[in-house]
């Protein structure tokens, strides 16, 4: 239901928010006395079901003299009616001073449930699309950031920063914890525009739909209960696989063979109708030869028979469940959660947790070693690839689970609990669509690793009917930038940047600066690199006296000791003796380089020395970067390779090598220096939260 926009208007400066007086007037007659009470110019705007956006359908007057009121109202309402609208009246409230004008804007999303939304404002809001989107409730210090994230904002700050107070509040009574949004069923709400003076914070225009059903409160994650809750589904003690087979071929088989082969520590529970033995173990004939308690269960069988299975297992007083079956009934209050039994999927590839020996894909194909990023993905594909991708790569997991449809443990549980994790440091996720979204983002504000995004499914779809200007300006695509940036998540644009985050974070969680050093062999290389730098906000300061007379010595024909570092591959090496380690120690010596990118040109080795040589000088290259004498700073390493056979072996065990130093090593300059601009952004996003909470 939409108010009538004096009704709005009380709505608002009932919270608090400082709005121009207005008053209803059903006839011309009235506002003509309105108009003499207020005693000075006034704006009379029409007042029609039919009517959103009066200023561009000619319903606003404006600086009308009082003793026209009468008149010009009557016009206006004819005009409208004579259209065949149906015109309930007008408004009429006294002319403010002019101003910048901005707009604060309220809505509720399916996916990310309330949402502000500040910017431009005036006519033509959605023209300009300056505005900026957060996520309720907001703070202090987060309706400051919602503010500085837009041009307007920053305008304001310059022109008149005393005025920056009284914004503040106004948002914070729309979004606060005590705010409008939070209290009120409102569907979509506009205050637009809201006039930014010398003197004062005005709001001129307000217009509110209430929600046709009740608004409930977001979902609340705790972290303590999330791990009591997951962690049997994570790192299980004992596992009933239902719907095992004793065909190779099969996922039931599978499942059982891959625990064994990787060397599960706990116990296994084959259940099979039809094998009375799975891999050389015993079979249970039904659920109910279960031992109660069993912490996990993994469910392969058909589809229609999976509610049932579920209520079963909960029945026997299983912990979790992993369906790993497609296209299954809806599960939920089927039975499944009787006794608390927690389930992940449907539609899943599987589980890998090396630290308990458990994994989705080939044994042979996964890493043994346990390490501390976990990543949570809806797209099984993209679970195996996490799994194959960081066997070759150096990624080493807590753990990879992939969760389909994610029917009951949502998202945000699971980012608590890899926040909980002592295991776990860092969490990358692949999510598709926008349900539950807002709870992710809400508990991502929270948690105190750094979260890497892959998002698949963005759309520019409208998240509202365009009833109002928040609701024809909040895109899916636009309220998933704005709740990523809002809660220090890293929005990643495809999996080579998702892995190559993931592969940054995983040595270093945070940077000092923004001082990068190029440093390697290929002048066109350092160019893009700086480029990249530039686009992620990264400098590349002008290297200082102790720099450059460390790095003398190396001067050749044709290379640069500036910043980049360009030396052509024959000056970085003089028989068996390497000057790489000497390099990076020199570019260190500059306080303002936080982070080196050193590069190798692998198929120029190989192009100047023969192949036994050039394997054992890029070995000496690699190790003189590696084990120099950083000074704390951050390195990188990028082993550029032709793609020939030969030198793409040498660079995996390169890699290997460096991984093992605490190195990250990527294959260009370019996603080196873009996966060193996220750790950047991260470790801002995280200065900022600490700075919001106190540290906590």
């Amino acid at each position: 239901m939409r108010l009538r926009d004096d009704e709005a208007r009380a709505l608002v400066s009932s919270y608090g928010v400082p709005a121009n007086p207005v008053q209803f007037a059903e006839r011309g007659s009235d506002a003509g006395r309105i108009a003499v009470d207020v005693g000075q110019p006034v704006a009379i705007k029409l007042v029609a079901r039919d009517l959103v956006h009066k200023s561009q359908s000619g319903g606003v007057l404006l600086d009308v003299a009082w003793r026209r009121a009468a008149e010009q109202a009557d016009e206006l309402l004819s005009q409208h009616r004579e259209g065949g609208g149906d015109a309930l009246g007008v408004t009429v409230e006294p002319m403010v001073e002019p101003g910048l004008e901005v707009s604060v804007g309220g809505l509720q999303s399916a996916g990310y449930g309330r949402v502000v939304m500040f910017g431009r404002g005036g006519t033509h809001i959605e023209d300009w699309s300056d505005v900026a989107f957060g996520l309720v409730p907001l703070d202090r210090a987060q309706a400051v950031a919602l503010i500085a994230r837009t041009q307007v904002g920053r305008s304001i700050a310059k022109r008149c920063p005393e005025r920056l107070d009284e914004l503040i509040g106004l948002i914070l009574a729309v979004a606060g914890i005590e705010g409008i949004l939070m209290h009120e069923d409102i569907a979509e709400l506009d205050i637009n525009p809201v006039i930014v003076s010398d003197h004062r914070v005005i709001a001129v225009d307000a217009r509110a739909t209430r929600s046709p059903v009740p608004v409930g409160p977001s979902v609340g994650v705790d972290p303590s209960s999330a791990w009591e809750e997951l962690r049997p589904a994570i790192y299980p003690e004992s596992v009933a696989v239902v719907g095992a087979s004793d065909d190779p071929a099969k996922m039931g088989n599978r499942v059982v063979r891959g625990m064994l082969d990787m060397g599960f520590s706990g116990e296994i529970f084959p259940v099979s109708r039809s094998s009375k033995t799975i891999c050389g173990l015993s079979a249970l004939a039904g659920i109910d030869e279960l031992p109660l308690g069993v912490e996990r269960a993994v469910v392969v069988t058909p589809a229609d028979v999976v509610p049932t299975v579920l209520s079963e297992l909960a029945g026997r007083g299983v912990r979790t469940a992993h369906v790993l079956t497609a296209d299954t009934p809806p599960f939920i209050n089927s039975g499944s959660q009787s006794g608390g039994m927690r389930v992940l999927g449907p539609n899943c590839l599987g589980h890998y947790a090396p630290s308990v020996g458990i994994t989705m894909i080939s044994p042979t194909a996964s890493s043994r070693t346990a390490g501390h990023v976990a990543v949570v993905s809806q797209s099984g594909t993209y679970a195996g690839d996490a799994v194959r991708r960081g066997a070759a790569i150096g990624l080493s997991y807590s753990f990879v689970t992939s969760v389909g449809n994610c029917e009951d443990i949502t998202p945000a549980e699971l980012l608590a609990f890899c926040d909980a994790d002592p295991a776990t440091k860092v969490a990358g996720f692949y999510l598709e669509g926008d349900v539950g979204a807002g709870d992710f983002f809400r508990v991502a504000r929270t948690v105190s690793l750094p979260v890497v995004l892959l998002r698949g499914g963005r759309t520019t779809t409208g998240s509202a009917a365009a009833a109002s200007h928040t609701g024809a300006l909040a895109s899916d695509s636009r309220l998933l930038v704005d709740a990523a940036h809002e809660a220090g998540v890293l929005l990643v644009d495809d999996a080579d940047q998702f892995f190559d985050a993931l592969v940054m974070l995983q040595h270093s969680q945070q940077i000092a600066g923004d001082g990068l050093a190029l440093l390697g062999s290929g002048g066109g290389v350092g160019v893009v690199g700086a480029d990249t730098a530039d686009a992620w906000a990264l400098r590349l300061p002008v290297l200082g006296e102790q720099s450059s007379k460390a790095l003398a010595p190396f001067s050749a024909p044709g290379c640069s000791l500036s910043n980049p570092v360009d030396l052509p591959v024959w000056s970085m090496y003089t028989g068996d003796q390497c000057f790489t380690g000497e390099l990076v120690e020199a570019v260190v010596l500059d306080d303002q380089v936080h982070v080196v990118c050193a590069f190798i040109d692998v198929g120029t080795v190989f192009d100047l020395e023969s192949r036994p040589v050039a394997e054992a000088l890029m070995w000496r290259l690699t190790d003189g970067i590696i084990h120099a004498d950083r000074r704390g700073r951050t390195l990188v390493l990028v082993l550029r390779s032709s793609l020939h056979d030969v030198q793409e072996d040498v660079i995996r065990r390169l890699r290997a090598l460096a991984t093992e130093a605490g190195v990250a090593t990527f294959d260009s300059v370019d996603r080196a220096v873009r996966a060193v601009g996220g750790l950047r952004w991260l470790t801002g996003a995280a200065e900022a939260r600490a700075d919001r909470t106190g540290g906590r």
